[in-house]
């Protein structure tokens, strides 16, 4: 009862009143003390004014035979102007404060020495008014005939104030006790029309909570409660429409993921399945049927190396190999059961029994025929760096012969053949890394690590390759940072990377293109950036995702004779990861193509 709607009008309503009353009268009566107080310290200013009758007469009286009494005199003539009353009497005090004379005696036997008796003591007007005391009063020495000196000492004793403050008290107890009244009448009828609408509305939602939306609250006023109620409807009705949407993105979830042909698995915070579909029944059934499938048992089959302590996941190792995405993991290559598996592992969270909890979803996407596709082609790539020996070496040795040429001249042909030998050595061992591919897969690549100038690679480069530059008319331009931090490498490696994109940009790119190099630090000095783009023909849209896949090659919008066999760009990508760093192709078709390549100052594979 306390705690309805009717009770807290009533209540604020009787507050306010008491409230409003209270100040007004602390108001009313705070200004009646004030106006007494205030008035009294004027009157006595006013009429005890230096060269005023009452202090002239008073002066004069003060040089008779017998100053008190004739100073009482002069004070009890001028009783009206003084205001002497019997709650305001006037007394004639020696410099000790002791009455010499007053219009009460007895009052005048109980005077205490008041801060203004003090200041007149001092030779000051004792004018001030003390708040919180009883009485009002005031002050003022004179010297009489004999050179003593008296305190003319005038005191009110402020009950009238008093009583006119208890009458107001006595009025405003009565206003208090009407409006009170007035309120609980009011307060009654006011409840009365706010509680009735909010009713409705409780009962509303009551139905609605329980799945009833066919209820409708009836509209019957257009202030803020009508809108309110107008809004609830409107609420009802999109709540009802959105349940229906849900239910039916639901039916259709359920069907997608019936028809998967991945598996699918949901699992508690505990371990427990939550959910699974037809795929994941097949794969997992022994085990689903039996109830033995738990969250650490998959983990086990599929060899993947997650714990999961508290609400968080972490790797087992530090090596595992793991592709991070938003919200888990995705595990490549995973055996089971003959086949092989991409696994997919996110963090999930649901609500059961009214409360959040976390859980997570395994994806189990067969790529089976990818991998053994992968199988073949790395294969075919050890087989045909084999095969490619020996033409490369018919075309050291032509050149060799070509050198003996005594129709050129000597020095130029000698600069020129010596390069074309540097770099035929230079072609072998590159068609030799071919085999790069396989070795990385197979973790047996020997690396070649060593502290180098890439700066002075790349310009070296740039040297090496002018020749298939003027041979398209291409403007080469290269730029660095002046603090550019020395790397740690495979010198060769990373060499034959950027060859490899260098190389596509001069094929791909119309005679008479450039070609830019750009070379700076990021994150800190941690990384290398190198940055090689030109204003070619560009790349597809759809082409660039499947850019750095093995024997992937675009034809489209390309020249006839400017086809490779698809895996260049498969191995630079390979060598740069293995560094530890990242290459990404940024292209816009007919625009040119930007190839971006991050090398860290300290590779990974230096502590291998």
């Amino acid at each position: 009862m306390l705690k309805s709607l009717y009770v807290k009008i009533v209540f604020i309503l009787l507050i306010f009143i008491v409230a409003v009353m209270c100040a007004v009268g602390a108001i009313l009566m705070n200004g009646v003390s004030s106006f007494y107080m205030d008035e009294f310290t004027d009157q006595m200013d006013e009429c005890f004014a230096d060269g005023g009758l009452l202090m002239n007469d008073l002066s004069q009286a003060a040089m008779g035979r017998y100053p008190a009494a004739e100073m009482k005199d002069v004070l009890s003539s001028y009783g009206s102007i003084l205001g002497i009353d019997r709650f305001r009497n006037y007394y004639v005090l020696d410099d000790s404060g002791e009455m010499l004379a007053g219009s009460d005696t007895d009052l005048g036997a109980e005077l205490i020495i008041t801060p203004n008796i003090l200041s007149a003591m001092r030779g000051s007007d004792g004018n001030i008014s003390v708040g919180g005391t009883d009485y009002s009063d005031w002050a003022k020495k004179i010297t009489v005939a004999n050179g003593d000196e008296c305190i003319i000492y005038i005191k009110d004793s402020l009950e009238e104030m008093r009583q006119l403050n208890s009458m107001l008290f006595s009025i405003i107890l009565q206003a208090m006790l009407v409006g009170i009244v007035i309120a609980i009448v009011l307060s009654f009828f006011l409840a009365k029309s706010i509680s009735s609408p909010i009713q409705s509305l409780t009962y509303g939602t009551q139905l609605v909570a329980s799945g009833e939306f066919s209820h409708k609250i009836e509209v019957n006023s257009a202030d803020e409660i009508g809108v309110l109620s107008d809004n609830f409807n409107y609420m009802k009705e999109r709540l009802r429409l959105t349940l229906e949407e849900v239910d039916g993105e639901r039916e259709k979830l359920d069907v997608v993921l019936s028809s998967m042909k991945d598996a699918v698995l949901a699992f508690t915070a505990d371990g427990e399945v939550l959910h699974s579909n037809d795929s994941a029944s097949e794969m997992f059934g022994d085990e689903m049927m039996g109830g033995g499938l738990t969250l650490e048992r998959v983990f086990d089959i599929l060899d993947i190396p997650l714990v999961i302590v508290g609400n968080n996941v972490k790797l087992t190792s530090s090596d595992a190999e793991a592709e991070m995405t938003k919200d888990g993991f995705i595990f490549h290559d995973r055996i089971y059961d003959s086949k092989v598996y991409d696994v997919t592992f996110a963090v999930m969270r649901y609500v059961t029994d009214k409360k959040h909890a976390t859980g997570c979803v395994i994806i189990i996407h067969d790529v089976t025929g990818r991998y053994e596709l992968d199988e073949s082609r790395r294969e075919f790539v050890a087989n045909v760096s084999h095969e490619l020996r020996t033409p490369l070496t018919s075309i050291k040795g032509a050149t060799e012969t070509v050198r003996m040429d005594p129709e050129m001249d000597a020095e130029m042909r000698d600069y020129f053949l010596d390069m074309v030998l540097s770099e035929s050595d230079r072609m072998t061992r590159i068609v030799s890394d071919l085999l790069v591919l396989s070795r990385l897969d197979n973790k047996r690549t020997q690396w070649a690590i060593e502290t180098f100038d890439l700066k002075q690679s790349i310009r070296h480069l740039c040297e090496v390759m002018r020749s298939d530059l003027e041979a398209h008319n291409h403007k080469i331009t290269f730029g660095c940072d002046k603090d550019l931090p020395e790397i740690t490498a495979d010198r060769q490696r990373i060499e034959q990377v950027i060859i490899n994109i260098i190389s596509n940009s001069i094929k791909y790119t119309p005679d008479g293109g450039h070609i830019d190099i750009r070379l700076y630090a990021i994150s800190g000095k941690r990384f290398v950036r190198v940055q090689i783009s030109d204003n070619g023909m560009g790349i597809p849209e759809e082409d660039i995702a499947h850019l750095f896949e093995r024997f992937y090659r675009v034809e489209k919008s390309r020249t006839t004779g400017a086809g490779g066999t698809g895996l260049g760009l498969a191995i630079a990508k390979e060598l740069v990861e293995a560094h530890g760093g990242k290459i990404a192709i940024d292209s816009k078709l007919d625009e040119g193509t930007c190839v971006t390549i991050d090398l860290p100052v300290e590779c990974k594979l230096k502590n291998e």
